[in-house]
């Protein structure tokens, strides 16, 4: 096993170049737009398959906590899964999971 990785890592190391080389020359367009609410849109159209992919990010975190104010993050994580008035207990994994 040794001597076959031997052989094939030096033609792999020199391989790579050309593998790097063709992501440099990718690009994705995207559009970038700020709704009134604060939240920022990235779309990125792409018709080649009727296909299509949303992800979510938030803006919070642990990384984003002063020193003397941590914990918060967490904190709303469980109180979303708790549910409120308006989304009962279990409506957000009833929402995540309906989409597929």
């Amino acid at each position: 096993m040794k001597s076959l990785l031997a052989g094939v890592l030096p033609w792999l190391l020199a391989a790579a170049p050309a593998f790097a080389s063709d992501g440099d020359r990718w690009e994705i367009p995207v559009a970038v737009k700020k709704l009134d609410n604060g939240l920022t849109v990235v779309v990125s159209e792409d018709r080649s398959s009727p296909v299509v992919g949303v992800s979510v990010v938030y803006g919070i975190g642990m990384r984003l906590e002063p020193r003397n104010r941590t914990g918060f993050a967490h904190l709303f994580e469980h109180l979303m899964f708790e549910g409120s008035e308006n989304a009962p207990e279990g409506t957000f994994d009833r929402v995540i999971t309906g989409g597929g």
